[in-house]
């Protein structure tokens, strides 16, 4: 009864009532007990019950309503119970078309190294293309946030920092080219949270759970005309472009497997 009433608005209950003095007075007329009492009484009683079966389609209608403008107001286009693979077709619909640009996020994206390094001249022709990688070397190599997360996905020791510099390694000979567009990758040295992969005007992204493969972590598509795409947008562009947050590819990193 408390949370209807902090649904109700006073202009909800005085249309209530109204129409429960037109119910009220409906069986008080035929309780006069004519053929013509009994008539009109009905009439007025079905008028009032009506008015209650119209509010309460409109009540919920306006409630739907609003959950649907919330989600638009964030910018909701889809979500799935896990990323990767088993989205991958939703990765290439936008990667095909992708004009402007591709930016990712995450730890040693080992599936998306397996899935696409193949395709990756084809991204660099169309769009430029940004990744960062977490640093394994970060805040040091025996302490790293790189480990910790090993250790949350019980993955071996050393399994995401092997992943970043496979990563790095097969992709050498883009970076630094001019393809037509850029190719480019720094390592983020700050807490990694969520995962994001952005394909122009939209973007896929995810929390980072403990004791779960990120792979299999919940992911949302969001457009760009929404709340959350600016703000993990906005993420992104100062992990990539502070200095204290995320550092170039070592030079000595190149070629090591």
């Amino acid at each position: 009864m408390r949370r209807l009433r902090n649904w109700l608005r006073p202009d909800h209950w005085i249309y209530i009532l109204v129409h429960l003095i037109a119910v009220l007075m409906g069986l008080l007329i035929t309780s006069i007990n004519t053929p013509l009492a009994v008539s009109i009484g009905t009439s007025i009683v079905a008028t009032g019950i009506t008015g209650w079966v119209i509010f309460i389609y409109v009540f919920l209608a306006q409630d739907t309503i609003r959950k649907l403008d919330l989600l638009s107001d964030f910018g909701f286009v889809n979500a799935f119970e896990a990323r990767s693979i088993s989205i991958k077709g939703e990765y290439d619909s936008r990667v095909n078309d992708a004009r402007e640009y591709i930016d990712i996020l995450g730890f040693g994206l080992k599936a998306l190294r397996e899935d696409y390094i193949d395709k990756f001249p084809d991204w660099q022709r169309r769009a430029n293309i940004r990744i960062l990688l977490i640093d394994p070397e970060y805040p040091n190599e025996q302490f790293s946030f790189a480990l910790q997360r090993d250790r949350e996905e019980r993955e071996n020791e050393g399994s995401i920092r092997a992943q970043v510099l496979k990563f790095v390694n097969d992709t050498k000979h883009l970076i630094g080219t001019n393809n037509p567009h850029k190719f480019e990758i720094r390592l983020y040295k700050c807490l990694p949270s969520v995962n994001i992969f952005r394909v122009d005007d939209e973007m896929f992204w995810g929390p980072y759970l403990v004791r779960e493969q990120s792979r299999n972590a919940p992911t949302f598509l969001i457009r760009k005309r929404g709340i959350l795409f600016h703000r993990l947008a906005d993420h992104f562009e100062r992990i990539w472009s502070d200095d204290n947050l995320s550092r170039p590819v070592p030079s000595n990193w190149i070629g090591e497997k």
